[in-house]
């Protein structure tokens, strides 16, 4: 996200024992520094820094990665900063009982380096919160305890996503080829053009969809078309003949016997089934 940098700090944030905000900073580009707070803050600051700089853990001054994300609990000293050169960083400085809830039960890592974080997020995220805090009247605290939510969803899940094995991990042409599926399942369906597509064989594309996702790619497909086929059985302004047309089969008996042979009933039936 290419955004100029700003901060705000809210000189009277609303009073909450759930959430309070004190300040968001976005990209915020600083200049050759290093903040030295032996005494941290009565608050919860959360950084996300964009270039190499100095941090200190343990008491040991250590020179972090680009797009490292640190944890400050209230009252905890805090070392940061790069006397080399200008250096960039999102934070936030908050408190609450919903902050300490979400950072314990999501097991984040406090005043230890998180690495890679991701910029986008945390600017996407952050700068959703401060919108939510300036751009209205009376704010919504419930939208802002999510959004910070969603936020350190992200965090630990990228944290998990580094832990796993290589080997372990879903290779993005496969996600883009769910994807599509997900995006094209009522249209026709070709094992050579979604093997083209993925630039793979159609045996190395059949096997490793069925590893990644439970089903090779037809089978995938023929899912998506039947699930949706469920849904739109509930409306009754729908004939089934229009339904399996809907979801890619114009011949009614093909549907009829697949929809049969995946549910045990009829589309009929099935429809009957919802009263």
């Amino acid at each position: 996200m290419a955004l100029d940098g700003f901060k705000h700090f809210f000189v009277s944030p609303p009073p909450s024992d759930r959430m309070v905000v004190r300040g968001v900073g976005i990209a915020e580009r600083m200049p050759p520094a290093i903040i030295d707070r032996p005494h941290g803050r009565d608050d919860w600051l959360f950084m996300l820094f964009y270039d190499p700089v100095t941090v200190r853990v343990d008491g040991i001054d250590q020179v972090l990665p680009p797009h490292t994300l640190m944890i400050w609990p209230p009252g905890r000293p805090q070392f940061y900063g790069s006397g080399a050169g200008n250096w960039k960083h999102t934070w936030i400085h908050c408190e609450g009982s919903h902050v300490r809830r979400l950072v314990k039960t999501l097991r984040l890592p406090v005043e230890r380096p998180i690495t890679p974080a991701d910029p986008a997020s945390g600017e996407s995220h952050l700068l959703a919160i401060h919108a939510e805090l300036t751009g209205h009247a009376q704010s919504d605290e419930a939208i802002v305890c999510n959004l910070l939510e969603n936020w350190l969803r992200h965090v630990r899940r990228r944290i998990d996503q580094a832990s796993i094995p290589r080997a372990a991990t879903v290779p993005e042409r496969f996600i883009d080829l769910r994807r599509y599926l997900e995006a094209n399942y009522a249209k026709s369906v070709r094992l050579d053009a979604l093997a083209a597509r993925a630039g793979l064989s159609v045996p190395y594309l059949c096997a490793t969809f069925k590893k990644h996702f439970g089903l090779a790619p037809i089978d995938y497909a023929i899912r998506l078309r039947l699930n949706h086929a469920v849904h739109l059985l509930a409306d009754r302004n729908l004939s089934v003949t229009e339904i399996a047309a809907r979801v890619g089969y114009e011949d009614l008996y093909h549907f009829s016997k697949l929809f049969k042979s995946h549910y045990g009933k009829s589309p009929k039936s099935m429809r009957d089934s919802f009263g």
